[in-house]
């Protein structure tokens, strides 16, 4: 039967987690996540009629790529979307469920990164994600029964389709372009936003 040294785990625990707070938690990238939310929050707020459009087209999700490379900008991209989404005609169902979407794409992408590097089909977690959840934020917001909800369900799936082509442009067309001319013009891309993880990413 194999000894186990729990001292030794108890160790490596401590260690992983000193590891964690120091990479997520630093001065830097507390920083980062508050500009980044700032960011965010302009973009989506000065781009109005975009963004709280039937279309839903917010060039601020392009953000949601940075994940990618550092999974700690989860917390500068949920604050960011929480602040823009105090702007929103949906209210309080925006402010909860959109902010909740933003915060489960980050979670999912970070772990689909894990599976593969591959850059683009990460990008449409949040647009597949959103393109399911705006819909359903606007109609709760319009305070639409449940039945109705079901009887217009075509309605729902023209919505979702918008919003995922508002989505696909931000982060799959533009955001992707402007990450890839970076990362290849660009000699400091990684020290720019602090990226860690995913240095070896496919296009």
């Amino acid at each position: 039967m194999e000894n186990v040294n729990f001292n030794d785990e108890k160790k490596t625990f401590k260690e992983t987690s000193k590891s964690f707070f120091k990479d997520f938690f630093s001065v830097k990238m507390i920083t980062l996540n508050a500009f980044v939310a700032a960011l965010y929050a302009v973009l989506t707020i000065i781009c109005y009629p975009l963004s709280y459009s039937f279309i839903q087209l917010r060039i601020s999700e392009m953000l949601n790529l940075l994940v990618f490379f550092n999974p700690s900008y989860t917390l500068g991209l949920t604050i960011g979307c929480l602040l823009a989404n105090l702007m929103s005609s949906s209210g309080i169902f925006d402010i909860t469920l959109g902010t909740l979407a933003t915060l489960l794409s980050c979670l999912l992408m970070i772990g689909f990164s894990k599976l593969t590097k591959n850059l683009f089909f990460s990008g449409l977690i949040p647009c597949v994600l959103n393109a399911l959840m705006v819909p359903f934020i606007i109609y709760l917001a319009s305070l639409g029964t449940i039945e109705e909800f079901i009887l217009e369900a075509p309605i729902f799936f023209i919505m979702a389709g918008w919003t995922f082509l508002g989505e696909f442009i931000a982060i799959n067309v533009i955001g992707y372009f402007i990450f890839m001319l970076l990362s290849k013009k660009y000699k400091g891309f990684s020290s720019l936003f602090n990226a860690s993880y995913n240095l070896d990413f496919k296009w």
